[in-house]
């Protein structure tokens, strides 16, 4: 019969475990370097190209295009912004304040959006504060604002309170305007002034404003413009 090997002769545990705990360490400190990087990309500025620009009341909405994505903004319809947001144009964007700011290819022009229209993406870069099976609803009170000559008719706009814009870290949910389509259904929350208000974490729209004559979907907020 073989002589039984003393525990001692064992090989020890600890180097394994120093392995495994070596291992979880570079994989963390990758996912840091990952992190890390991505807010670099995030913080670096870029070259835009500025398309399929409307006026709606005090805004402008245009899309900025570049190697980092596909945005909807809203910028004031004032100032450098009317020379800077034009169909065609080729500034810079910066992430720098709540939406960043758009500068001239001669650095003295700058425009700063003041409104998001691409919910989903705003949405989906945040921290959740919800679970995607939960669908919270508050209400939400609001008047129309004009629109001014010559603006498209397929767009409403609605300056109110929007406390569920919270969601997506919105900056302020009490006093915010929204975008919304010109159907049959956002039309009949106008004479309302008040309507129950829905969030979405996964999928879109993101916002939906509810009523008898049928959902109303949120395409984007801006912060007040002298209202």
């Amino acid at each position: 019969m073989p002589p039984r090997v003393p525990d001692l002769a064992r090989p020890p545990l600890w180097p394994s475990l120093l392995a495994l705990v070596a291992a979880l360490a570079a994989c963390t400190s990758l996912n840091e370097e990952q992190k890390s990087h991505r807010r670099a990309e995030i913080r670096a500025r870029w070259q835009v190209t500025v398309s399929e620009v409307v006026g709606l009341g005090p805004y402008l909405a245009a899309t900025l295009e570049g190697e980092q994505g596909r945005w909807r903004l809203y910028f004031p319809r004032s100032g450098s912004c009317l020379e800077l947001i034009q169909a065609g144009q080729r500034p810079v964007y910066r992430f720098e304040g709540p939406f960043g700011v758009v500068v001239g290819e001669d650095r003295t022009q700058r425009c700063s959006p003041v409104g998001v229209g691409s919910l989903v993406e705003w949405r989906d870069q945040q921290p959740r504060r919800r679970s995607q099976y939960l669908v919270p609803r508050e209400q939400a009170r609001f008047a129309p604002i004009p629109l001014g000559e010559g603006d498209p008719d397929g767009q409403l706009l609605l300056h109110g309170s929007f406390p569920l814009a919270l969601e997506i870290r919105w900056p302020e949910p009490m006093d915010a305007v929204a975008v919304v389509p010109a159907t049959p259904a956002c039309r009949a929350q106008l004479d309302l002034r008040k309507t129950t208000m829905e969030f979405r974490a996964e999928g879109e729209p993101v916002f939906v404003l509810l009523g008898d004559a049928g959902p109303c979907p949120i395409h984007g907020f801006a912060l007040p413009l002298g209202l």
